[in-house]
Parts: C-alpha cells; structure tokens; sequence
C-alpha cells in the first residue's frame, strides 16, 4: 500500500509502498519502491519524466541506496531509454566474469550461469580498479520459483562486521586484498565465471589481450591450456563512501571466496590478502550470517527495473527454476 510518510521530494506522477519483504535500515525502508500514480503513460512518456526529475531521483538514490520501480515499463527497449535517461555515461564491461548477451543499447542479459548457480553479495566489478558506479536491472521474465536478486546496504554489512569480526574488519582496512581468475579460452556457459580472456579484455589476440588487462590494473600470466590467469593489484576492501561519509564494505570477498571455483579456479584462492594469507574460514561464515541477516530479496514481477549504486549497495542472485530472464546495464557517473 502506499507510505505517505515517505519524503519523495516533490516526485511528481508516483508514489512509495511498502512491501513485506522490505526491511528498515536508520529509520529507512531499503529499497525505496515507487509506483505509478497515472495510467496510459507509455516508455517514452515515462523516459521524459526521468528526464524531468533526474536530480531528484539521483538524490533520492543517494538516500536510499537502490529504487524498484514497478508498473513503469514493458520492455527491454523501454529499459535502455529509461535508464540513458538517467543521464550516467554507459560503461564497458571490461574485467567482468560473467557471460553476458547484448540484447538492445546499453541492455544485455545479467548471466548466463546455469540456474543452479547462486551468486553471493557482491559489488559490480569489484575486483576490477575501474568498475560501474550504477547497476540496472530489469526483470523481463520471471523465475516460476526463486531467481531474487537480493540486495544488502554496504554499509549496514560494515557494522555489522565491526561488531562481530573487529580484528578481520581492522585487517582487511589496513591491507585489502587482491583478486585472482583463469578466465577461459572461450566462454564457458557451465560456469558462473566463465567468461573467456577474448570476451573480458575485448581481444582477438594474446598480445592485446595482455595489454588491456595491464591498462585495467592486472598482472597476467597464460597457462598451458591457452587460458589467462590475472590477479588484480591490492584493491580496497573497506571504504569511506565520500557523498555519504558511512564506512562501507567494499568488496566481493564473499562471492569470491563461496562461487569463484570451476575447472580453472580454486576459490579459497580467488581472493587473497596481499601477503597470500587466505580469508580466514570462521570470518567468512560471519560474514555469510550477517548477509543474509541484513539483505531483501523482492519477488521480480514481469516489467520491474531496478536501480543501484554499486558504490552503496550490494547484489546477488538466487538459484532458480527456469525459465528467467533478467538484463542489466551498467554506468558511470
């Protein structure tokens, strides 16, 4: 139903409500859910709202640190203008791991990992100097049964952290950690990381390919099998978020630790303190508890865009029955 009490800024045209599946952070619902109060308005109609009301949006964003919204859109093509609306410069998915299709503009499918595969918490492209400061998403088609994408507030994951793991907390702001995959010579659609070297340094060749992962900030060195093994130099792992001034956890210490394992990748290895100590086991087992204490996973409806910054927010996914289909789009400020 509708929450009035909530302080939309003057948003024209919609409303929040709230949903049993939402939670309150600081006084909060997370994550903001916004709603249509008109009819008859199409994706265009609607791309020049966003248009209309991009600052307040992008404060609004700020605060909340993600926005649903649902009954907006009906296609993948309203997507793409809706999110460009936005104004954020589009941003290349270079370094990523998984396998992904474009599908229109600035719109590809968001995995394609097999259904069983569930992504732990994670930032977009945390592994990666240069990653995405906004990640959209948009539900074209919904799992018949499970297929959430789960989203937690980094910064509620950091206090919860302090409180229970001081001296790992303490470790990983001192030092960081770095980042190790074999990415495969060519995609490998078994696995969740199995994007191949050509397609996550947009390469043809060897040569090329060594030079835009030393331009992304990697060390590389290829293995017997053709494939290329590149580990990321000591990256942040506990961060200052400077808009907001909260501590967050900035890291894929979790989805790297838990899911960076398949033919090529031993997980325990994948991510690293920058000595070579390993994430300590009773650190990881907090960290998973306090993640699925402080995250909300929504049901996707057909038709629902999700907004995040990926500076304040983390995503997941849950496994699922197929068939779904969920795209994203990432950006820059």
């Amino acid at each position: 139903m509708p929450d009035a009490a909530i302080n939309l800024c003057g948003l024209p045209d919609v409303t929040s409500v709230r949903l049993p599946e939402q939670k309150e952070f600081d006084g909060k619902p997370f994550p903001l859910i916004l709603i249509p109060t008109v009819t008859g308005r199409d994706g265009s109609g609607w791309q020049q709202w966003v248009r209309s009301n991009v600052d307040t949006l992008r404060k609004l964003l700020i605060e909340y640190g993600a926005i649903l919204f649902r009954g907006f859109l009906q296609s993948p093509q309203d997507f793409d203008v809706f999110t460009k609306a936005l104004g954020w410069e589009e941003f290349p998915y270079l370094g990523g791991v998984s396998v992904r299709r474009p599908v229109v503009g600035n719109v590809y499918t968001s995995t394609e990992s097999p259904p069983e595969c569930k992504i732990p918490f994670h930032h977009e492209m945390a592994h990666v100097p240069d990653h995405p400061k906004i990640l959209c998403a948009y539900c074209d088609v919904p799992a018949p049964e499970g297929g959430e994408t789960p989203l937690l507030l980094s910064h509620v994951a950091y206090r919860m952290m302090a409180e229970r793991a001081p001296d790992f907390v303490a470790r990983l702001a001192k030092e960081g950690v770095t980042y190790t995959r074999v990415a495969p010579d060519g995609d490998d659609l078994g696995s969740a990381l199995g994007r191949s070297w050509q397609s996550t340094f947009f390469a043809e060749d060897r040569t090329t390919a060594e030079e835009n992962a030393r331009k992304a900030g990697f060390e590389t060195e290829w293995t017997p099998d053709g494939c290329l093994k590149y580990t990321s130099k000591p990256l942040q792992a506990i961060r200052v978020e400077p808009r907001t001034g909260r501590t967050t956890w900035f890291n894929s210490v979790l989805t790297c630790y838990i899911a960076w394992t398949d033919a090529r990748n031993e997980r325990t290895r994948s991510v690293l303190f920058p000595n070579g100590d390993q994430m300590p086991p009773d650190a990881m087992e907090t960290l998973e508890q306090v993640m699925k204490e402080a995250s909300v996973a929504i049901r996707w409806q057909q038709g629902d865009a999700a907004v995040v910054d990926n500076l304040l927010c983390q995503h997941a996914r849950n496994h699922f029955t197929p068939p779904r289909r969920t795209l994203i789009s990432l950006f820059k400020y």
